[in-house]
């Protein structure tokens, strides 16, 4: 594994309303997420990395959904 730290630091990402804007990119062979105008460059992630980021991505979607559903019940 190697030592790589994510770049962006004391940041804040709103995700928005549109789900279009986050996508999967390729770009000259090589594969991004992309979120609206922030991309992550999947070619300098570890596959532990990705597979953490997809994870908690699920977790957090699920919680999103319990809560939602708890608001309407």
């Amino acid at each position: 594994m190697t030592d790589n730290q994510p770049r962006v630091l004391n940041q804040t990402l709103a995700l928005g309303d549109n789900p279009d804007d986050i996508h999967y990119d390729e770009q000259n062979g090589h594969g991004f997420i992309v979120l609206g105008s922030i991309q992550i460059a999947l070619g300098l992630s570890s596959q532990a990395a990705l597979d953490k980021l997809a994870t908690v991505t699920a977790q957090a979607a699920a919680d999103s959904r319990a809560r939602n559903l708890r608001k309407v019940a």
